[in-house]
């Protein structure tokens, strides 16, 4: 059985294909600009021939629905629902904070934090129990500062990854009274992986855990500041929460 995993939900643009739970294949770029769009399928096609395996041969599409950049999670799902009703096999819709703990294995607590703009991040906890990556706290989306204290409060080693990491850290080093493990893992694993998610993916398909092209949904936690702006000059809410919604 093979997974094909698609990461577009940060900067980078990735593509992973696990076959019987093993890695066989992950092709990452990330440039100075969003170029998902014109990326994305290319590095599908070219990732399957290097393999020498076609599209056919596909049992299932892992693909990173958010939080994170918007524009990006709107074309890895495009994408991976285009796929997944031309060839009629199922979608698995896998959470980056999800996706970011599993890039690591540790005894200590791991909290993914994505930078949601401004002062803002999203985050999460988990912990290893064994082989099972199982979630402390549920997804939250806070202020930095809010979120060390949380942490601090916690009196344990965490590990801190994702690109809001930087936004912990910076309140951390501004504060003299903090006495907090807080370790910064190596670039590596900062950045959402599409290995991780195609993994995840695969445990989740074997537990029937999946869904057609048309069920899945994007998790973006937030309006955009686009639409944040429209209702500050219109003065009312966007009706449509979940559809139509404006660029980043």
């Amino acid at each position: 059985m093979k997974i094909l995993g698609i990461e577009t939900t940060s900067k980078g643009v990735g593509v992973a294909v696990i076959e019987r739970g093993r890695l066989i294949a992950e092709y990452y770029l990330e440039t100075d600009k969003y170029t998902h769009l014109e990326k994305l399928i290319p590095m599908v096609d070219k990732v399957l021939k290097d393999l020498r395996v076609n599209l056919e041969d596909i049992n299932g599409i892992a693909v990173s629905v958010g939080p994170g950049s918007f524009t990006g999670i709107r074309i890895g799902i495009a994408c991976a629902q285009g796929i997944s009703q031309a060839l009629k096999i199922p979608i698995i819709p896998v959470n980056t904070l999800d996706s970011l703990a599993y890039n690591v294995r540790s005894e200590s607590l791991i909290c993914p934090v994505i930078d949601a703009q401004r002062k803002d991040v999203y985050a999460a906890l988990f912990r290893w129990e064994g082989e099972e990556l199982v979630k402390v706290w549920d997804y939250v989306i806070l202020n930095s500062k809010v979120l060390l204290k949380n942490l601090r409060d916690l009196e344990k080693e965490v590990i801190l990854v994702g690109d809001g990491a930087q936004k912990v850290f910076a309140v951390e080093n501004n504060d003299n009274n903090v006495n907090l493990l807080l370790i910064k893992q190596e670039l590596l694993y900062t950045m959402p992986r599409a290995s991780s998610v195609a993994m995840i993916g695969f445990n989740k398909f074997l537990r029937g855990e999946k869904c057609d092209g048309f069920s899945v949904k994007p998790f973006y936690m937030r309006k955009s500041h686009a639409e944040e702006k429209w209702e500050e000059r219109h003065g009312k809410e966007i009706l449509t929460r979940d559809s139509n919604r404006f660029d980043d």
